[in-house]
């Protein structure tokens, strides 16, 4: 019996599931650790000047190279298998961090489902329910992403429902029944982002929170026509997450002070407070923190499943050893997704020693926005070269019959992306001796990462000319 494919809107979800973070929300509008007011316009320029042309980029490559790999195979077709394997592996540390710190708002929302929210800020709680919930995740993981898609499916409406709620609720009570005062002041003056520091960063964070697209394209063989179905989906997933941010920003920042929110509770304490205005039980938010924490499971099992099956189960015979990337009846390399458990174990096990939930959430979501946009440089290159190398190679879906105005698109989010990659590593401690620190643990970490995944590459190669000479 045939497997049955992914449908146009099973990917939708998917993609959804993938991208969209209400957590981004707070995260972006936090006085604390983002962007206050000002995020709300940098949510719609990024996403006209990274986000949709990324997505449409990446919807090109996947049509027109219908082979599981997403990035390895772009990447791949363009520079050869170093590069190839090079941004498969630094999609998969920079995966490594993400993961610890979408199980800390995993927690948070858990916490406030089981109606005891001041579990968020207990260290042991987080690490211990972080621990179960990655091994049993990254197990549904190993069954492959059709079904897997249940799961899914089921997330990306745990995120889109309880945004929309958030917006449906603030607009409703501060606009249509005057239940609670806006507490923001929408002008030039207070949308328009400070220039500091710390709002350097945010932008970054702003950008990985727009980032994803190609996730979905390492399962292309198991869409259905995938030629029509992948660009469709990613076109439609634009404008839903799009939409999302935007409004979700301006219907927190009424309902809270940007002062007043935290990056990992922000969205909670928003819908806490608007529910209180419009009279709603308290158990209104238990319900959304559980809609929330549904999410987030299935964008963990989306992510574990991906970057992994890309690395290990996408490159080069002989890099790593052979078990861990024989793959199962699923095609996924199941020792390589617990050695990845492992991994992500001994990470919590460290952050466990920072001094708060909410400081482990920052210093995490920070890190992995610096390395998560390095892949972002070589796909963008990437397809610039494969432009202008094979202007009359078949396309099924194109951004435009024009071969100069795809390479300036192209051109124009590679330069966004680096200029977000330096921005992520703009200094941002109080002091001269915190800020060495800081930027030793950013660019010395990032430096480790791409060293560490040459350094493999090469004693690769080293054993491949070694057994070519015997």
């Amino acid at each position: 019996m045939e497997k049955k494919k992914i449908g146009l809107w099973s990917l939708v979800f998917m993609n959804v599931s993938a991208m969209f973070g209400i957590r981004w929300i707070a995260k972006s509008t936090a006085s604390s650790f983002g962007l206050g007011l000002g995020a709300i316009p940098m949510w719609v320029l990024f996403t006209f000047i990274f986000f949709v042309p990324g997505a449409l980029i990446c919807a090109e490559l996947a049509s027109t190279y219908q082979r599981d790999g997403g990035l390895y195979e772009w990447v791949k077709e363009a520079y050869g298998e170093k590069y190839g394997f090079l941004v498969s592996w630094l999609n998969w540390t920079a995966k490594i961090f993400w993961y610890t710190s979408f199980l800390t708002f995993l927690c948070v929302n858990v916490s406030y489902t089981i109606g005891n929210p001041a579990l968020a800020d207990n260290k042991i709680f987080v690490f211990v329910t972080s621990i179960i919930v990655f091994w049993v995740l990254s197990y549904i993981a190993t069954k492959g992403m059709s079904f897997a898609k249940i799961f899914t499916n089921a997330g990306a409406l745990g995120s889109t429902i309880p945004a929309a709620f958030l917006i449906g609720l603030s607009f409703l009570a501060v606009f249509v029944l005057g239940k609670h005062e806006s507490a923001s002041t929408y002008t030039v003056a207070t949308l328009t982002p400070q220039m500091n520091m710390d709002s350097f960063v945010a932008i970054s964070a702003v950008m990985f929170g727009l980032a994803g697209a190609e996730t979905t394209a390492n399962f292309i063989t198991e869409i259905d026509k995938p030629e029509k179905n992948f660009p469709k989906a990613i076109i439609i997933s634009a404008v839903i997450i799009a939409v999302l941010y935007v409004l979700g920003s301006v219907a927190i920042t009424m309902v809270l002070p940007p002062e007043e929110l935290t990056a990992s509770k922000g969205v909670l304490d928003a819908l806490a407070a608007v529910s209180v205005s419009l009279g709603i039980p308290s158990w209104f938010v238990q319900i959304v923190a559980f809609g929330i924490a549904f999410s987030v499971l299935g964008a963990i099992i989306l992510y574990i499943a991906s970057p992994i099956k890309m690395l290990f189960g996408s490159v080069k015979e002989g890099i790593f050893s052979k078990k861990f990337t024989e793959l199962n009846e699923h095609n996924i390399p199941v020792k390589a997704v617990t050695l990845q458990a492992i991994i992500v174990s001994v990470i919590l096990c460290i952050t466990t020693f920072l001094p708060s939930v909410d400081a482990i959430y920052n210093v995490l979501v920070t890190m992995t926005a610096l390395t998560a946009l390095f892949p972002y440089v070589l796909l963008f290159a990437a397809y610039i070269r494969l432009r202008k190398d094979r202007p009359n190679e078949v396309r099924p879906y194109v951004i435009s019959k024009n071969t100069n105005t795809c390479i300036a698109v192209a051109r124009l989010v590679l330069v966004v992306t680096i200029v977000g990659i330096v921005l992520s590593a703009a200094p941002v401690m109080p002091t001269l001796a915190e800020n060495i620190v800081y930027e030793l643990q950013m660019i010395g970490g990032a430096v480790l990462v791409i060293a560490s995944g040459i350094i493999i590459w090469n004693r690769f190669e080293k054993k491949q000319k070694a057994s070519n000479v015997k």
